[in-house]
């Protein structure tokens, strides 16, 4: 059980909303707050995976592109240590 105050102007706008709906006060104000709490949950849910996103991408790009750096080396390896520019190899 809830009880809620309102302002009179505020209690008078649900009342004619409710009129013209041909609902309960009651019955508008606890589908308001449902929503209300979903949207809250979603928005909840939604800030923490944006969250461990950034952190993912945080945790890719912290290396300082070591990563990349060994990746060119260990091709440099393969192939000799020659650039071939973007013609490729020799053919």
């Amino acid at each position: 059980m809830l009880g809620v105050r309102l302002k009179p102007e505020e209690e008078d706008r649900l009342a004619r909303h409710a009129r013209e709906l041909g609902r309960t006060k009651s019955a508008i104000v606890r589908e308001w707050i449902v929503e209300k709490l979903d949207r809250e949950t979603t928005d909840a849910l939604v800030a923490r995976a944006a969250a461990r996103i950034a952190a993912a991408d945080r945790g890719r790009r912290d290396d300082g592109g070591e990563r990349l750096d060994r990746w060119l080396d260990a091709l440099d390896a393969e192939d000799g240590g020659y650039d071939w520019g973007s013609e490729g190899p020799p053919g």
